[in-house]
């Protein structure tokens, strides 16, 4: 009789640590995807959206970004594209890229590395 009550002890024991295991390696799974899940959802959050561009706006974006503006307006005068600049003193440069201020004297101004001169 003991024997008996042995031999069902010991498979009881067995089949509670057998479920007990499965327990806890399906709640390690679930925490692992929780914390996927999350680590995602702020990567989504942080950057913008990818929206279809229309051909026409990335080609506009392209010559915007590599090539020079036809003429830049100030309230000191229109300045246009020089290709080829002509040499002025240094107080008649306004450099725009480091946030030189135009004034009535400046002949050139230097805007995104291209020179602008008044006509």
């Amino acid at each position: 009789m003991k024997r008996k009550y042995v031999k069902v002890i010991i498979i009881a024991s067995c089949c509670l640590l057998l479920i007990v295991g499965f327990g806890m390696i399906r709640k390690l799974i679930d925490h692992k995807q929780v914390e996927k899940q999350v680590e995602e959802s702020t990567i989504k959050e942080t950057t913008p959206p990818k929206t279809a561009i229309p051909d026409w706006a990335k080609e506009y974006d392209r010559r915007v970004r590599t090539e020079p503006a036809e003429m830049v307006v100030t309230e000191y005068g229109d300045f246009y594209y020089a290709p080829f600049p002509k040499q002025f003193p240094r107080d008649e440069i306004a450099n725009r890229d480091i946030d030189e201020e135009v004034t009535k004297r400046t002949n050139q101004i230097v805007f995104r590395g291209y020179y602008y001169e008044k006509r």
